[in-house]
């Protein structure tokens, strides 16, 4: 069974996993409203941890019958966040958050992203963090400049539109849209591996000279964008 962690509005979830059907998956779907209204049983010793939970509709879900999952939660699911409140609500979150942390490291099989304590899908990198690592890994950057005058929130916001070229990595596979030259393949694949991240989704935008250069990093890419063959991607690195 291969396991989609996702949120009930993610689109782009529920696109992967019925491509993952069409290619012969054992697809689960199990949203952060279905988590929430979980029963949860979760033990951690010396053999390792181990993860049962049963959904609202009866169905039990156990850690050790999973070959892989696409985890697509980055944070804790908005259903359980509405129902808590208080003067102790920043330690119930933080709480639950170690619980999330500690059940997702205990998925067996390939794991697109392993959660992080910087994000539940992968770490959510500063735009300057990733701008040095993807320089770090070959990729062409542009200078990046950020001042005490400058808003700091303001770098943390998304993109208004997409970028004008995604390269998707997606296991030990990079898919570039025709427009990249084919030798970004590899940095691509550098700049996830650094990242500790095999699901990733890498910016580009063209510079006045003409050359491709980096502008930014998600691991939380639309993976409608990348097509069918990201879902072979997807298919191949899951089913590893």
């Amino acid at each position: 069974m291969i396991l989609v962690l996702c949120e009930e509005y993610d689109l782009a979830a529920t696109w992967a996993a019925e491509r993952l059907r069409e290619r012969g998956l054992a697809i689960t779907v199990v949203t952060g409203a279905a988590l929430a209204a979980a029963r949860w049983e979760h033990r951690v010793g010396r053999a390792g941890a181990r993860l049962e939970f049963r959904l609202a509709g009866g169905e039990r879900i156990c850690s050790g019958e999973i070959g892989g999952v696409l985890n697509r939660l980055c944070f804790l699911p908005s259903a359980w966040l509405q129902r808590i409140g208080g003067p102790d609500r920043d330690y119930a979150v933080q709480e639950m958050l170690a619980l999330y942390l500690s059940w997702l490291h205990a998925m067996t099989g390939p794991v697109l992203n392993p959660a992080t304590p910087q994000g539940l899908c992968g770490n959510w990198r500063h735009p300057s963090v990733w701008a040095v690592l993807a320089g770090r890994s070959g990729l062409p950057t542009s200078p990046y400049r950020q001042t005490s005058a400058d808003d700091p929130d303001l770098y943390w916001q998304g993109a208004g539109a997409p970028a004008p070229a995604t390269a998707f990595v997606a296991g030990s596979r990079a898919l570039l849209p025709p427009d990249l030259p084919a030798p970004l393949r590899a940095a691509c694949l550098r700049l996830a591996r650094q990242a500790g991240t095999p699901l990733l989704g890498i910016d580009f935008s063209p510079a006045a000279d003409g050359t491709w250069r980096f502008t930014g990093a998600s691991v939380m890419p639309n993976l409608v964008r990348g097509g069918e063959k990201l879902a072979d991607d997807l298919a191949e690195a899951l089913a590893a």
